[in-house]
């Protein structure tokens, strides 16, 4: 069981002017360095002006080494085709006011620059995979995971470890609700549903390619339907069409990724994770689980409202 190599990527889309969701370079620079201490290979691709600084925190946790940091002056140009026609549907009134409760400030219902730089994810692997031979179990991992301890991950030091484990010749996704594959993709965009978590995707290297490949057809497939999403839905969309290629792990926290999977050591705080979700995304979810007939998911997500609505 060799250890696991981990790619993950950085860009400014300006989220420090998003009114209630502000988080500028050097917050996210806070986040990484709450988890950047883990042992193993990290590749990670970001804006020209952050290279040195994510290579000094690396550098701090005695890891130089064992980190590679990828300049990339124009992200835009990384699969231009894909952004110039996905800017085309973001500007589509029809396509704007698409979306049900537009209460929930959700990026990937307005902005361009969120879903292109999240739908990168698996072009980035595979890129690190292609351009460094990597071999053995390669994981894509937020470069804002865990949001510095905020979503339960609560001791930095934890993550001062070696991260392993012995995952199948698979692509493993995490999802947080079981999947129903009769529920067209349409229909989980308009609700700004979620399924698979993002934040954390792993694979075999050999199997990035497939990924990147699936993805790309998913991400091409909504854009002809006058559709754009993020990671989470390209990637369940990848599931859709050839669940043969993956393992789909139900878990209860946006962490369980990596706690459940060779980091059984990790102190947790559920309740501090819960703290920044918007509670009226909860209430919803809960009140569209009741109609379905989901009781028990739906009481999941009522227990989230109530206890998020009391702290804050």
């Amino acid at each position: 069981m060799s250890e696991i190599t981990i790619v993950s990527a950085y860009f400014d889309i300006g989220r420090k002017n998003w009114k209630g969701l502000e988080r500028d370079n050097n917050k996210y620079l806070e986040y990484f360095k709450f988890w950047a201490r883990i042992n193993n290979n990290i590749i990670i691709y970001t804006i020209p002006e952050l290279v040195n600084e994510v290579l000094e925190i690396r550098k701090n946790f005695g890891l130089l080494n064992k980190t590679k940091v990828i300049s990339v002056k124009d992200v835009t140009k990384c699969e231009k085709e894909i952004y110039i026609r996905m800017k085309k549907v973001a500007e589509n009134k029809i396509f704007q006011t698409f979306h049900f409760h537009k209460e929930i400030n959700r990026p990937e219902s307005w902005s361009l620059d969120y879903n292109y730089i999240t739908s990168l994810k698996s072009y980035f692997v595979y890129k690190a995979v292609s351009d460094f031979n990597l071999e053995g179990i390669v994981a894509w991992l937020d470069f804002g995971f865990n949001h510095g301890g905020n979503l339960g991950l609560v001791d930095k030091n934890d993550f001062n470890f070696t991260w392993n484990y012995n995952f199948s010749n698979k692509i493993h996704l995490f999802a947080y609700q079981k999947i129903n594959i009769n529920r067209p993709i349409f229909d989980i965009i308009r609700n700004l549903d979620t399924y698979i978590m993002g934040g954390i995707m792993i694979a075999p290297a050999n199997l990035w390619q497939d990924f990147y490949h699936l993805s790309k057809q998913s991400i091409l497939s909504l854009i002809r339907c006058g559709f754009c999403d993020d990671d989470q839905t390209i990637a369940l969309m990848c599931y859709y069409e050839k669940p043969e290629l993956f393992e789909i792990h139900n878990v209860d926290y946006w962490f369980d990724g990596i706690k459940k999977f060779g980091g059984e050591h990790f102190k947790t705080d559920t309740a501090k994770k819960i703290i920044n979700k918007p509670y009226k995304y909860y209430r919803y979810r809960a009140r569209i689980l009741l109609g379905d007939g989901h009781y028990t998911l739906a009481w999941k997500f009522l227990k989230k409202y109530l206890i998020t609505k009391i702290k804050g």
